[in-house]
């Protein structure tokens, strides 16, 4: 109870309380301005003719999917000038020259480290159609490369994932380099950084990226200049500013750690004690993740790189880190591709969805997902049902204890339509899984941070291992049927909404494309 009060004095007397504060009086003096100064009703319905026409013909003919447009609709027209001007302002994130040629100067150097093995050729003539899902992602991320000389290790909970992780770190000789979400001062995070400040002092290159909102509970304020005095590089992924700036809609939600070039974890634990059940908040808490070594860790040394260029406005030294990764001695004959997706305009394309799409759509056999949240859009949806309905074994599982009880209503409207169409859907019942995994065929895998939902489709920060013939592929179906043993299933009667979760449902539906 005092941590929590703790937590909550931090969070109201912070810089960011104080940034919401500037934000809300910076809007109520814009609605005053538009509003307040208007003496006829003609002129109002003029102006916001002028200023709301442009906003509807730039909406119908942006290149977007239909479903993200809806919501737009209802702002603008619901906001007459008001939701035209919020709409020019937070469709899509500009970024200024500046951040422009930083990013492409980033992307290009190490767009140019390519790896020195041309393994897309040996995976084209492995399987034909394996090559087509994979050029796919190639085009979609643009530092993608297809890798093999490595080998997995997959983690079905966060407990073990840790004492991997926190093995490999102890034992780190030329860096550690690590990108989190959430980080929150527990024991989990002492150990670890324990550990980064020796590492650091004994002139280990340690590098740190959080993001400043995730982390606004979790941290003191300012608690990069702490880590810096420590020796240990530390930068905040999109600071919090007291202006309304479409940037704090997206987040950094990976989870990267990655160690002399020689191994790289990914997965779904962020560094907080409830990841590994030293405290219980929403029953046990089943996380998991991956652990790389060889030649796909070039992979992720570059999707750090890229972001920790961008936010400390340095240039690393591309050439030689990326040296250090070697091929796998045992290799499990596997081809991986790390890759990252995020929002527009640093990234093009939807590179999670178009990955998930092509491998629900071309599914033989199975398709079995693991995921917190399931809330996603028509395209998703009409790929599961039609997989299942072509005779695809589909099969879901989310949590059966939520973390937050909207969501949860979200989620459980999803089912219906779905099990309409064959697809399996299960709740995991000891507490809250926080998973996200993809299994298809016996061939495909996708472990990483991508969450069945918006935000993690559209708006944040995210990253993942696309595996083809991983020799971690049967473990992880394994450790699916297993998890289905201590899930039950759902039925539309078990999955009907109550008439008020069916009320908060059908509003939040409205705005689901932008939360």
């Amino acid at each position: 109870m005092r941590r929590f009060f703790k937590r909550l004095y931090r969070t109201f007397l912070s810089r960011y309380a104080i940034s919401a504060i500037f934000i809300c009086l910076e809007l109520v003096l814009f609605l005053f301005l538009v509003f307040g100064n208007i003496d006829s009703f003609l002129i109002f319905l003029f102006i916001a003719a002028v200023v709301d026409i442009p906003a509807f013909l730039s909406l119908i003919n942006k290149n977007a999917n239909p479903e993200y447009k809806v919501p737009w609709v209802f702002i603008i027209s619901a906001l007459p000038i008001a939701g035209a001007v919020i709409y020019f302002l937070f469709y899509t994130r500009r970024m200024s020259r500046s951040e422009t040629r930083l990013l492409v100067g980033i992307f290009k150097m190490l767009k140019s480290e390519r790896c020195p093995e041309n393994y897309i050729t040996a995976l084209c003539e492995r399987d034909t159609l394996a090559y087509g899902k994979a050029n796919a992602l190639l085009n979609d991320y643009p530092l993608a490369e297809v890798y093999s000389d490595s080998s997995a290790k997959l983690f079905s909970c966060g407990e073990e994932y840790f004492e991997s992780l926190i093995n490999d770190i102890s034992s780190a000789k030329n860096y550690i380099f690590l990108e989190y979400f959430i980080i929150d001062e527990g024991s989990l995070w002492d150990e670890i950084h324990a550990i980064l400040v020796k590492k650091a002092a004994e002139g280990v290159d340690v590098r740190l990226i959080y993001d400043d909102i995730g982390c606004m509970k979790t941290l003191p304020p300012r608690y990069e200049r702490t880590l810096r005095r420590e020796g240990i590089k530390t930068y905040r992924f999109n600071k919090v500013s007291p202006r309304i700036s479409p940037i704090h809609h997206n987040r950094d939600h990976r989870k990267i750690c990655i160690v002399d070039g020689k191994f790289a974890y990914t997965g779904g634990v962020n560094i907080a004690d409830e990841y590994v059940n030293r405290v219980s908040r929403f029953g046990y808490w089943k996380d998991g993740g991956i652990r790389l070594s060889g030649m796909a860790v070039r992979g992720f040394v570059k999707m750090f790189l890229s972001a920790f260029d961008t936010v400390s406005g340095t240039v690393s030294d591309y050439e030689g880190i990326l040296s250090l990764t070697e091929k796998e001695k045992e290799s499990d004959g596997g081809f991986y591709i790390p890759f990252a997706s995020g929002p527009a305009p640093t990234y093009k394309r939807p590179a999670g969805k178009n990955a998930f799409l092509n491998l629900i759509n071309q599914a033989e056999r199975y398709v079995y997902i693991t995921t917190p949240y399931l809330i996603i859009d028509y395209e998703l949806t009409e790929a599961l049902c039609n997989a299942s309905l072509r005779g695809v074994d589909v099969r879901i599982i989310t949590p059966g204890v939520p973390d937050k009880k909207i969501v949860k209503v979200m989620t459980k409207s999803a089912y219906p339509y779905l099990i309409d169409a064959g697809v399996r859907i299960y709740e995991y019942q000891p507490g809250f899984i926080h998973e996200k995994t993809f299994i298809s065929d016996d061939k495909y895998l996708v472990v990483g941070t991508i969450n069945f939902d918006y935000r993690s489709l559209v708006h944040h920060y995210e990253d993942a291992v696309w595996a083809y013939n991983s020799g971690v592929t049967e473990h992880a179906r394994e450790q699916f049927l297993k998890t289905l043993e201590d899930s039950k299933k759902m039925t539309k009667r078990s999955s009907r909404l109550t008439p008020s979760e069916w009320f908060f449902k059908n509003i939040i539906r409205i705005f689901a494309p932008l939360l």
